[in-house]
């Protein structure tokens, strides 16, 4: 019998036929009192009890507010992901994601540790942006099935799913729209994690998870998804693009990290070099298909700012696709070239973040 946390909201046991619920609070306040009407954690368990049989239950409170639409810290999330490897969780059911790629430094690593012993099932976010740690590869990224294209409490997978969020589930049960709740990809998690649950009943390892739901039914193409990314998210934004030459993947990412640290600017990057990827940054292998990635990267990817890294010959071939804003060189001598509006300057490496971030002020 395997041990599903489900990490919400708290969970008012009476919605689930009185089912023992373990219980861990790891919000600020110590109160479990249940508001009018039903929380959005009560929701998951009743979907994951209609389709789930012999789990243990155990609720990770981390919302102060016991409502449908909630919001909460990322250390908070990061907190309740540690203590499901000290409870000994097999199965995480997480609604809670963040689409602010930069809180990966909360959650990368301590999400990593976890998919060693247990199944992460995540949702994306319900406006269509990367999130984390639903993105992460060792994650079950989860969507719903919002075309109707399954059948209730089915499940397949998409191979080239552009989120990572490679699990389609149909969650469109009678009994939530009861509570007056749509289809989500909030709701599609418990779904799917009452499938793995039967998995780990059957004797399967953890280890085999992943590849037993990859060889799911595929999800059936949907016509009106074909053009998804383009899409809008939002507001249809201009995002300043800054090309980056002769600088390392990791020379990139030391450039993000300043961005945000020191002026809360959100970054994200398309890049035709070998190295190691966060999730911020997206690697390509044809320039010919740097401006859909960059639409979709507009669209799909929370950033204030999007940094393209390859070779000073490649610059010419990108410019003839997209428009640059910036280009950045690193010289041999430590320094930085600049270039931005038929202009070139000269800066110290130490220097070029603040220099950047002055000129990207200057023209907004």
């Amino acid at each position: 019998m395997s041990r599903i946390a489900i990490i919400d909201t708290s969970i008012d046991p009476a919605y689930i036929g009185g089912r023992t619920v373990e219980y861990v609070n790891v919000c600020d306040d110590i109160c479990n009192d249940y508001d009018s009407g039903i929380s959005h954690g009560s929701l998951c368990a009743i979907t994951l009890d209609c389709c789930a049989s012999d789990y243990d239950l155990v609720n990770i409170r981390i919302f102060d507010e016991n409502k449908l639409k909630v919001f909460g810290e990322i250390e908070v999330l990061a907190k309740a992901l540690n203590l499901c490897r000290e409870l000994c969780v097999d199965v995480v059911s997480l609604s809670a994601m963040s689409s602010i790629l930069s809180d990966s430094k909360h959650l990368y690593d301590i999400t990593k540790r976890l998919a060693e012993n247990a199944v992460i099932i995540s949702a994306l976010d319900n406006r269509r942006y990367i999130s984390v740690p639903t993105s992460y590869p060792h994650i079950v990224g989860v969507r719903s099935d919002i075309a109707g294209l399954l059948s209730l409490g089915e499940i397949a997978y998409s191979a080239d799913d552009p989120y990572n969020a490679n699990i389609f589930a149909n969650c469109d049960f009678a009994f939530l729209r009861n509570h007056n709740c749509a289809p989500s990809n909030s709701i599609a998690v418990p779904v799917v994690a009452a499938h793995v649950n039967g998995l780990l009943n059957q004797g399967c390892s953890v280890w085999e998870i992943k590849s037993l739901l990859e060889s799911c039914k595929l999800y059936p193409v949907d016509p009106q998804d074909e053009n998804l990314a383009y899409h809008v998210s939002s507001d249809d934004r201009e995002i300043p693009v800054v090309y980056l030459a002769r600088y390392t993947v990791d020379m990139c990412q030391e450039l993000m990290d300043a961005f945000c640290e020191d002026y809360e600017v959100q970054s994200t990057g398309l890049s035709f070099l070998e190295g190691s990827y966060d999730v911020r940054i997206k690697r390509l292998s044809r320039i010919d298909d740097i401006g859909y990635e960059l639409r979709f990267m507009e669209r799909h990817y929370k950033t204030d700012l999007i940094f393209i890294l390859g070779s000073y010959n490649q610059l010419w071939d990108i410019k003839s696709i997209i428009e640059i804003d910036i280009w950045l060189t690193k010289l041999d001598n430590g320094g930085v070239l600049i270039g931005y509006d038929n202009e070139e300057l000269y800066e110290v490496d130490e220097q070029a973040t603040a220099r950047l971030h002055e000129i990207l002020t200057n023209a907004s």
